[in-house]
């Protein structure tokens, strides 16, 4: 069927056709029902300027918009490298989720402004506390962004209005199974710290635990009913010695330890005694300081590690990673 000029007779007659054609079509090709090509240009009763608005808004959805191809029963997760913070992007075939939202800087400042364009749709993310380092881009995410729940610790302000990440909530998508390990209802005595959303992620038999900055006490009580193998761990606390207990880190050996830490920061993240504890164990040690934002496919065997920059260890697929003294 032609397409008929942006003139009103012609737009007229055009209506016609398409509602005769689209009669026809609707069965076998229902996307042909009245959409000319840029069919805001088309409509007649709009300004000049907002047809041309629409139009080439149209044309650039057309252009950039592609079906997800990440299969059911896999997560892509980038632990991006935001500084001496933590912020990680999880997504699966249908969902798009974060957990925490990097830090905050002094000058104002916060990594998550460089990391989407305006108007990203996140279904959920998760606050694992309001520490400036993990909850320091809520209010760029709630600006610029649509976030479509947000998640936090009961009775923890986090700059926005939250649903509660207690121990034992779960939640299936894409065939990925969520669970919120701690904390526990009655935590509220608790540092903050050890308040922390601790999220466990399992995708085709494979497991990802993000402990934000819980420490030893809640590792004791993770202990009980750890489940294993545990394929990657984003380390508590940056690395620090106050989280990844020795008892912990025997029990979990996970294949894979994140440390989310900014270079020569002022904490020393990861503790080296941290970072002894997990290679005696044998995992693969990576740091977002060193190896720039981490990407990986859970659900994807083998799982494969993929940094930003070009591996500098000599510990052949891990990198040797660097302490933070």
């Amino acid at each position: 069927m032609p397409w008929p000029s942006s003139s009103g007779k012609g737009s007229r007659g055009w209506a016609k056709s398409c509602h005769r054609g689209c009669h026809r079509a609707r069965k076998s090709r229902p996307w042909r029902c009245c959409w000319p090509p840029g069919g805001a240009w088309l409509m007649p009763g709009l300004a000049r300027s907002v047809r041309l608005w629409a139009s080439l808004s149209l044309i650039a959805l057309a252009l950039t918009w592609q079906p997800s191809t990440i299969p059911p029963g896999r997560v892509v997760v980038i632990v991006h490298d935001v500084g001496q913070g933590q912020l990680v992007e999880l997504r699966s075939a249908t969902q798009r989720m974060l957990f925490d939202t990097g830090p905050r800087y002094g000058s104002g400042f916060a990594p998550a402004a460089t990391l989407w364009p305006p108007g990203r749709r996140f279904d959920d993310v998760i606050v694992s506390h309001s520490d400036r380092d993990h909850a320091g881009g809520v209010a760029t995410l709630r600006d610029m962004h649509h976030v479509g729940r947000w998640w936090g610790p009961p009775n923890m302000a986090v700059g926005v209005a939250t649903h509660a990440c207690r121990q034992g909530v779960t939640w299936r998508r894409d065939e990925v199974s969520y669970r919120f390990l701690s904390p526990r209802s009655g935590d509220s005595a608790l540092s903050d710290n050890d308040r922390s959303c601790v999220l466990s992620v399992t995708a085709g038999g494979q497991r990802l635990l993000i402990m934000g900055d819980a420490g030893t006490t809640i590792e004791r009580r993770l202990l009980r009913d750890a489940e294993r193998p545990l394929t990657v761990l984003i380390a508590g606390h940056h690395g620090s010695r106050t989280s990844s207990s020795p008892a912990f880190v025997a029990r979990v050996r996970p294949r894979h330890v994140i440390f989310s830490a900014g270079r020569d920061n002022a904490h020393g993240h990861p503790h080296p005694e941290v970072v002894r504890r997990f290679r005696r164990a044998g995992s693969c040690l990576w740091n977002t300081a060193v190896d720039g934002a981490l990407r990986f496919t859970l659900g994807e065997a083998p799982l494969r590690m993929r940094p930003a920059r070009p591996p500098g260890g000599v510990e052949g697929p891990c990198i040797g990673v660097e302490s933070g003294d």
